[in-house]
């Protein structure tokens, strides 16, 4: 009989999902699971060791060894023999990052107002908005030298703002969180259009 898998946690969350080679001969296709994305991610992105990734995933480090080298393999047959590759994204949650001044309020989008709104998307629907205070509102620091990092500890995955320079961009971007360049979203409801598709 076998064993109950076991809840892995998987903070990544994959902005493009389709690699098909030019020109569109490909003679197969490979997919990565959610799994094999976050090992990826976490290994040959971020340039964590097994024993840390494995302890993000919630998972054994052998069990962690076992995915890397199976996503590995695909991603090596894909590029040798030109197949197609799908992302299978398995997370229907995440969360999206914007500052504003006031709650409620998503009139103005900028990295300095007094509040950091955390919207926590699930199945195309809003189910939570938190607000915490912006470490920028107080600080003269260029935002690419906190933000990223405070960020992550938050668990984003998207961060929304009508000013987003390329320092700031590549800090988020290093840390798995991607950017939506936008200066207000009205109603809130709306911000759902940007990222369920």
């Amino acid at each position: 009989m076998g064993r109950n898998k076991i809840q892995r946690e998987c903070s990544f969350k994959p902005h493009f999902k389709k690699f098909v080679p030019t020109p569109e001969k490909q003679t197969g296709m490979m997919e990565l699971n959610s799994d094999e994305m976050e090992a990826i991610f976490l290994m040959d992105y971020q340039g964590e060791y097994q024993e840390d990734a494995a302890t993000a995933m919630n998972i054994s480090r052998p069990t962690l060894s076992r995915i890397i080298k199976g996503a590995r393999k695909k991603i090596a047959t894909v590029l040798i023999l030109g197949y197609e590759l799908n992302i299978v994204d398995n997370k229907d949650k995440f969360i999206v990052a914007l500052s504003v001044d006031n709650e409620g309020d998503f009139s103005s989008l900028s990295n300095q107002g007094s509040l950091i709104a955390l919207i926590h998307l699930k199945n195309r629907k809003i189910v939570d908005i938190n607000y915490i205070k912006n470490p920028l509102s107080e600080k003269t620091v260029k935002p690419s030298q906190i933000l990223p990092a405070f960020l992550k500890e938050q668990n984003v995955h998207y961060w929304i703002s009508n000013q987003i320079g390329d320092g700031l961009k590549n800090s988020l971007l290093a840390k798995g969180i991607f950017i939506k360049k936008c200066s207000k979203i009205d109603p809130i409801e709306n911000i759902t259009k940007l990222f369920c598709k």
